[in-house]
């Protein structure tokens, strides 16, 4: 291949163009993930609300409605009101719009009695394409033209994640603006060249191009979240550079050896290429291991990093090789390639001696970095979940606007109330005299407990049914048990009755507008506890009550997230320990490994936590701490971090490998290895860290809060790991280190080395 480098180059170009065309539309397909877990009772719950209500009842708007200077009941209010309504309903996509001058909602006006509230229900059936709506209705509402005393602001659950969507693009554009001009400062210090500087990011670059027109060709069969957008480029740019960093140091070393432009490339192939193989290979495995967890949004995250991954390698394997012969000279521009010998003893002398002071003494040196590590992996057992929310968006937001303002005049749950699903059994409804007594217990438990805040729905409409039926007599009350409930009711009240009741009566809804937004801690709680309470009434009459709403989803989400989190680490660390010890013929290296990169990514869940949860050093980054990790930063860190720390991992135990199997000599392999190593890894290192910090002073929290995980992960594993930890257990195991069950004790090279 290297003997035509043109066509290669050539081929790849003709692929980032095509990537480039195609990556181009992915932002006009992107969605959000907060669709229920599949087959979770959230999800349930959902289903049935859409079956018995129609599309929509789960994925409601608010429209916040206020003045300081007018009272919702003065005619310059609600006229603009009302036409404001007018325009929002005859959008194609919403099925209602609800207003205290519609519906005889008193709940609808705020406590200032300066503002009210809209409730727009379109006719949609997923978080994906409720997010749509947005534009469709800031244009109603634009063409209203609401006179400058009423301000109308967008707010609810659905309204929230889509400005959550859209601030995290933002964020990502912003974190790439930071990070790849510092990415190119650190690779020009290391390499004193510009074009051999600029290698690593464009094969970057190209890396992110084709993972991006990966996930639109997927977008076809499966949605594509945003977060899979983010994903892609922070892990693109951070391996693609690495692994070109890889490859394009190991070619300058054999030429520094004085080999020719194409034997240096395909030694540079065949050595740090092989990292980078393996590398690429641990970080597909632990993206892999995120379809072990119910939510399609994390199976397009999965495939995005595995694209993103895969080209990375491929390129760093044939296009990057294919540059450096074609580049000469131009490589080393303006400096003048030098040949030195392999054997020069200045380099990496800093590193050779540091790895024999760690040799001598490796116990002190393992009891060092335990205690640095355990300072930061014992917070972990004080690790909290925590959800974003309309709360946690930038000031400016409108939906975070939109929601102080909901919360100052109403309460904050109306953001997405707890939704309480009554289903009678087959052949009877809650309209007949068995049930309505039931429902009513139910109600005026849930009333008494203030964690439900106002509870509204069924049994109102119910109240009014009973006090029907003593003005109806028995006669009439027995033919309303039997007919369609619905339509016994007078017509004034039909359409409410058909808000909280299905047709044929056997569905009903109550809603608890509680004190605290559904993200709120205490709210997921209640749910928690509502779920595990026995209700005595509605079981002696038969009737099933289950509990939804945003607050229902996020625990289920949470549950699924950390329920299945224990094997997904068991299918990465497994899978991975494998993969180590078929290519380096031990089982005490990749025992090692594993366990190491293990303690890496506790130690940066303790740095979150001690940051995020309990706000150490928080003020000195202008942050306010949210106070626990979200779920989603939680798994993702591990999937990622796994085999990024693997990365660094690979290449310096391949490069004592390699001396090892010259010299025999464990110390003399591991002071050489590292050597050899650690300078290429400590910039490999900077650059991560400039491109995962970058994400860690944005907007967000949970880009936040993903981007300084991985920053600090990466940090540690290059110095405390890979600096200390390492030299120190591989100078304590000597040549067991080598030692696999039915091999000699001096390993044989691997194939193609």
């Amino acid at each position: 291949m290297l003997a035509h480098p043109a066509i290669v180059l050539v081929a790849w170009v003709v692929i980032a163009v095509l990537a480039g065309i195609v990556a181009a539309r992915l932002p006009a397909v992107l969605r959000g993930g907060t669709d229920p877990i599949a087959g979770s009772p959230s999800e349930h719950v959902e289903r049935e609300l859409v079956r018995a209500f129609g599309e929509g009842a789960f994925y409601q708007y608010l429209l916040v409605l206020s003045s300081p200077d007018l009272s919702a009941g003065d005619p310059r209010f609600s006229v603009a009101a009302r036409r404001l309504s007018g325009e929002v309903g005859r959008l194609a996509v919403v099925r209602s719009v609800e207003t205290p001058w519609n519906s005889s909602r008193p709940e609808l006006i705020g406590r200032s009695g300066h503002a009210a509230l809209m409730v727009v229900t379109p006719n949609i059936n997923a978080y994906l394409e409720a997010e749509r709506f947005t534009a469709a209705l800031r244009g109603a509402i634009a063409a209203a033209r609401m006179p400058p005393e009423v301000t109308v602001e967008i707010t609810g659950a659905t309204a929230a994640v889509h400005a959550v969507d859209v601030a995290s693009s933002a964020d990502l554009v912003a974190a790439e603006r930071i990070g790849l001009p510092i990415t190119l400062v650190i690779l020009l210090v290391v390499f004193g060249a510009p074009l051999a500087a600029l290698l690593p990011i464009l094969l970057a670059m190209v890396a992110v191009s084709v993972g991006f027109a990966g996930l639109y060709v997927l977008h076809a069969w499966t949605p594509v979240t945003v977060f899979a957008e983010n994903v892609v480029s922070m892990i693109g740019l951070g391996v693609g550079v690495d692994y070109s960093l890889f490859v394009v140091n190991r070619f300058r070393e054999e030429r520094g050896r004085g080999r020719a432009p194409v034997e240096a490339a395909e030694a540079a192939v065949r050595t740090a290429g092989h990292s980078v193989l393996l590398s690429g290979a641990t970080v597909a495995v632990g993206f892999l291991a995120l379809f072990m967890v119910r939510a399609s949004f994390l199976h397009t995250i999965a495939l995005g990093g595995v694209f993103v991954v895969a080209a990375a390698v491929a390129a760093s394997l044939t296009l990057l090789p294919a540059l450096l012969v074609l580049a000469g000279p131009a490589l080393h521009w303006p400096r003048r390639a030098v040949a030195a010998p392999a054997s020069d003893p200045r380099r990496g002398r800093f590193w050779v001696s540091w790895a024999g002071v760690v040799m001598r003494r490796p116990w002190v040196a393992l009891a060092f970095a335990s205690v640095v590590l355990l300072v930061f992996v014992i917070p972990v057992t004080r690790l909290k979940s925590w959800n974003v929310g309309a709360a946690h968006l930038p000031a400016a937001d409108e939906a975070r606007r939109g929601y102080e303002r909901l919360g100052k005049e109403f309460a904050y749950g109306w953001m997405s109330p707890i939704i309480v699903l009554i289903e009678a059994p087959a052949g009877r409804t809650l309209w007949d005299a068995a049930s309505r007594p039931a429902v009513a217990a139910l109600a005026d438990r849930l009333a008494r407990d203030p964690r439900s805040g106002a509870v509204i729905g069924l049994h109102q409409v119910l109240d009014v049914w009973d006090a029907l039926q003593s003005t109806m007599g028995t006669e009439a009350a027995a033919s309303a048990d039997t007919a369609g409930p619905l339509a016994r009711l007078p017509e004034s009240l039909r359409g409410v009755a058909r808000r909280v009741s299905s047709a044929d009566g056997r569905v009903g809804m109550m809603v608890l507008m509680t004190p605290g937004p559904p993200e709120d801690p205490a709210t997921m709680a209640y749910v928690r506890d509502l779920r595990s309470r026995r209700w005595a009434e509605p079981d002696a009459a038969g009737l099933s009550v289950q509990w939804g709403g945003f607050a229902a989803v996020l625990v289920d989400f949470d549950r699924e997230i950390f329920g299945r989190l224990r094997w997904v680490v068991a299918g990465v660390v497994l899978t991975t320990f494998i993969v180590l010890a078929v290519v380096f013929r031990s089982l005490l290296i990749p025992l090692k490994a594993t366990v190491l990169n293990t303690i890496s990514v506790l130690a940066a869940y303790g740095f979150l936590v001690l940051l995020f949860q309990e706000g150490v050093g928080a003020r000195l980054i202008g942050l306010h701490p949210p106070g626990g990790l979200n779920a989603f930063v939680v798994l993702m860190l591990f999937t990622i971090l796994f085999g990024l720390s693997m990365d660094y991992e690979v290449f310096l135990l391949s490069r004592v490998r390699e001396e090892y199997l010259i010299s025999g000599d464990n110390t003399k392999a591991v002071a050489l290895g590292l050597g050899n190593t650690a300078g290429i890894i400590t910039s490999a290192a900077l650059i991560m860290v400039s491109i995962f910090a970058a994400f860690g002073f944005t907007r967000l929290i949970p880009t936040r809060e993903f981007g300084l995980g991985l920053a600090f992960a990466v940090a540690l594993d290059a110095t405390i790991i890979r600096g200390v930890l390492v030299p120190a257990l591989m100078a304590v195991s000597g040549r067991w280190n080598w030692w696999l069950p039915g091999q000699r004790s001096t390993p044989r090279p691997p194939s193609g080395s």
